[in-house]
């Protein structure tokens, strides 16, 4: 872990998940925590070594790899937690997380790690209701999409993109990355093009300039576009989730990972059938999905 300077005022610590920092007047804003209280004394330990103390932690949604270390940090430093409304619902009971890929059901033990289930977090600000004075220059950016609620922070020409985009590794790895909503994830993505900005950071990846960052998105947009047409091609003919994902040859060994894929072939049907391209039906037993 490392923290690097992106302009005058503004920093990330450079991890597995990036964790923004940005210095506001004499007050200092982190973006994200981590995944764990381990991670959290990390992050302090770097923060304490420049002498900084954070008074301000924004949590772009609420993935335990974003939020697990939120409670260490924010019991430490007294620092005051902001997340976006609906996002605060799954932060301050962060059991839901794992009821909802569960399909509503009591989750197994697979599901209660770390990864999954994470730490719970008291929400002292809702975005939605900053005070933009003690604010001054930072904007709140709705990337709903990967997570139902999640926000992005822009700050003088600078975007802190959460998860709203993935680079070609981990598209190449799981061949669908995880949403929750895939036309809010477009919609996201396309958003992201069309501002105007000389830098930005997702939270698994490398620093963009605005010409790498629309090329990197573009290419989620093409990917995401070519998976979408793969699966409404597959349901030519009744087809169950599991036969979609075992046509689509992703290799995996994890129950979780693949949990999260299934969720995201589930958000590509649910997308046909709102725009009345597919059809869900029962039939010997099976729920099937069906081109119109």
């Amino acid at each position: 872990m490392e923290l690097k300077e992106i302009r005058d005022q503004i920093f990330y610590i450079e991890d597995t998940t990036n964790i923004g920092l940005v210095e506001l007047g004499n007050e200092f804003l982190l973006i994200d925590a981590g995944i764990d209280k381990d991670k959290g004394k990390k992050i302090k330990k770097i923060l304490e070594e420049k002498g900084i103390k954070p008074k301000y932690l924004i949590l772009t949604h609420h993935h335990a790899d974003h939020t697990g270390g939120a409670r260490f940090l924010k019991d430490y430093f007294g620092i005051t937690a902001i997340s976006s409304k609906l996002e605060k619902i799954f932060i301050e009971n962060p059991i839901l997380e794992p009821i909802y890929l569960s399909l509503g059901s009591s989750p197994n033990k697979n599901f209660l790690s770390k990864w999954i289930r994470s730490s719970e977090v008291e929400i002292d600000v809702e975005a939605e209701n900053l005070n933009q004075d003690s604010f001054k220059n930072l904007k709140i950016l709705n990337l709903s999409g990967h997570s139902i609620g999640m926000i992005g922070i822009s700050l003088e020409n600078v975007v802190f993109s959460s998860d709203a985009f993935f680079s070609k590794e981990v598209l190449e790895k799981y061949i669908i990355p995880y949403f929750h909503d895939l036309e809010q994830f477009e919609n996201s993505m396309k958003s992201l093009i069309s501002m105007d900005y000389e830098y930005i950071l997702p939270s698994h990846g490398v620093l963009y300039t605005k010409s790498e960052g629309d090329k990197i998105i573009k290419h989620n947009l093409k990917h995401v576009e070519e998976i979408k047409d793969k699966i409404l091609d597959m349901i030519s003919v009744p087809r169950t989730v599991e036969e979609i994902f075992k046509e689509l040859q992703i290799t995996l060994h994890d129950p979780v990972v693949y949990t999260l894929i299934e969720s995201s072939i589930r958000a590509i049907l649910n997308y046909f059938i709102n725009r009345d391209e597919a059809n869900q039906f029962v039939e010997k037993e099976k729920l099937l999905y069906k081109r119109k």
